[in-house]
Parts: structure tokens; sequence; C-alpha cells
């Protein structure tokens, strides 16, 4: 189970007691002297119970292999570590755990936008030359589908640790078809990436809804000393769980769209589904593959339809043919001769 913060700055606190051979330790003592330094640090509110600190000695135990041992000393009884030279600091690590720190590095180095990764890497280099442990192969085995000049990465990271924080973003922000840009104070939930771009989500105190926001379209953003507001709603990603893409249009309800691929197409539409509510109606003999969804029907689902071409048909609903429909006609009269 990993360690969290709180967890750990305890446990490096009695680490510090228990290497402390002059002083005997009993469980009032250490109770003593972790809350006293968690006061310092954290806080007078912050404090542990004897039920807690007997917690953290068995998870020192576990988690960090630490030899504690109990050991009566007249009346009382007392704790100190077996191996007086034992610190949960200098425990070592394995080449197995450096070479997964090292494949996760790789995998979030791909992300544009996130220095962490850097930083990430450069820990690793310096437990590699610390532990000296073999260095990991730097060949890139895993290719993200990406691109470079994607807009509004640079503000990637900030938004990024604005949510971790808590903290609302005042958000200077114009869309494609504004000529002036608007100033939105925005509580940060969540950032979603969807066909190369950056997007977020949060609460807007002007509109006061829940809106979608792309970091492209972003002119600036600062830190708005406002109180920051949860969001009601509990999981930021059920904002999109009815919707392919970024875009919900609150009109439009939540449908069954019956849609007919053809023998070519089948094969990708059953291995790859189109949305997580996508049931197979039936196959055909000639190889078809007619399927059903629910969702709302937004300008994304209209785009991914168009680019099946002639591999796909849509059955049902009417007003969604009709809508496919005019869309080809209007595109057949950009080939009309002039």
């Amino acid at each position: 189970m990993p360690i969290n913060k709180s967890a750990k700055f305890r446990f490096e606190i009695i680490d510090e007691c228990l290497r402390n051979i002059k002083k005997k330790w009993t469980k009032a003592e250490l109770l003593r002297f972790v809350n006293r330094r968690l006061a310092l640090h954290q806080g007078e509110e912050v404090s542990v119970s004897l039920s807690q600190l007997r917690y953290d000695l068995e998870n020192m135990q576990c988690e960090c292999g630490a030899p504690i041992e109990m050991y009566k000393d007249g009346k009382q009884f007392c704790y100190r570590y077996e191996d007086p030279e034992f610190s949960i600091k200098n425990i070592p690590i394995e080449q197995e755990d450096l070479s997964k720190l090292n494949d996760a590095v790789c995998l979030l180095q791909q992300i544009k936008g996130f220095s962490v990764a850097d930083e990430m890497a450069a820990i690793v280099h310096r437990l590699e030359q610390r532990y000296n442990l073999t260095p990991q192969c730097e060949r890139q085995v895993i290719s993200f589908e990406n691109t470079p000049e994607m807009q509004g990465v640079e503000s990637l990271e900030d938004i990024y640790h604005a949510i971790i924080r808590k903290t609302v973003l005042k958000i200077t922000y114009q869309t494609f078809n504004a000529n002036t840009s608007r100033i939105w104070h925005v509580h940060p939930y969540l950032l979603k990436e969807y066909s190369h771009r950056w997007y977020l989500l949060g609460l807007c105190d002007e509109k006061q809804n829940i809106s979608i926001y792309a970091l492209d379209r972003m002119k600036e953003i600062k830190v708005a000393r406002v109180a920051f507001i949860e969001n009601e709603a509990g999981n930021s990603d059920d904002y999109f769980k009815d919707i392919i893409g970024v875009t919900l249009l609150p009109e439009n309800k939540v449908e069954e769209i019956e849609l007919l691929f053809s023998s070519h197409l089948a094969p990708y539409i059953q291995t790859k589904p189109l949305h997580k509510s996508q049931n197979i109606v039936k196959v055909l003999d000639d190889g078809r593959l007619q399927i059903r969804i629910r969702i709302r029907i937004n300008p994304e689902l209209l785009s991914m339809l168009l680019s099946y071409g002639k591999d796909v048909k849509v059955l049902q609903p009417d007003h969604l043919t009709e809508k496919i429909q005019q869309i080809i006609i209007e595109q057949l009269k950009q080939y009309e001769p002039i």
C-alpha cells in the first residue's frame, strides 16, 4: 500500500526517535515527541492518538522493513531498532523498482507541457548513480499520437497544479467566433485531452455553471483570490459520460442512435466501440454490423460519422439522418462547376 505524505512525515519522526539510542522510548514518550513535532510543522490542531502511533509502528515494519523491537526496562516497555544502524532514509532501491519508475517517466515525457516528467527523469538518474544501478534503455518503445505544435500546452502544468491545490483561476478567454476576449473566474476540476487539444472543465462564477474551456483559447491565466467551490457533481469525468468528445449541448437530450456499418468497417467497430454504451443489435449475413448507442448528439459525433463516409448509415433517429443528409448535400455543392 502506498505511503501517503502525512504518514511518511510521521514515520520520519519516529525513525529519528528510534535512532537515538541514548533515550528510552516508551509509547508515551514517542507519542509526546511525535505530536510536538507535528504541532511545530503543521499547526497545533494536528495530533495523533495512541492507536494511530501503534498503527504507524506496525506499518513501518510492514512497509519499510523497520526492525522495531519492544523490550522491557524495569517496569516499562520501550521501543528501539534491533539494528542500531537502520534508518528508513537509508532503504536501498531495487533495480526492478527503478525500472518501473523509469517506465513511468518515459510515458509522462510524451505528454507535452509537463516539466515534472523531466524532473522525475533527473531523480531516476541520481538514483542510478547513488546505488550504482544499470541505466535503463532510453530507446522509445511506446509512441502516443501527439502534435508538437499543439497550442495551450504551455499552461498545462500551471492549470494541473491549480486543480490539485484547489486554486480559482482568472482566465482571459476568446473563442474562435468572438472579436474580443472575456474574463471568466473558473474553479478548475479536470483536464481532458481530445483530438490534439487540451480542455479544462470547471465551474464558472459568471455563467454559474460547469463549462469546458480550450487551453489554446486562453490569452492569460492568473490566480483569483476567491474561495474554491468543490464540484458538487462528484466525479468530474461524469460530465463527458453521455457524449463523444468535449461539447455538451444541454438542449440535446440523451437518445438512442442506431448505425449500420459496412462489412469492411464492422471488425473495427466491434473491437473499438464508439462509446461505452455501444450494443450490437445484429450482424447481417453479408457481414454488416448494426449497433445502438445512447448519447447526446454534438458536433464531434457528426464529424465522426462523416469521417466514415460510405461505410456507415444512420438508421435512427430520423432527425440525425436528415442532418447528415443535409451536410452531405452542402458538401456536394462545393464540387459543382463554377
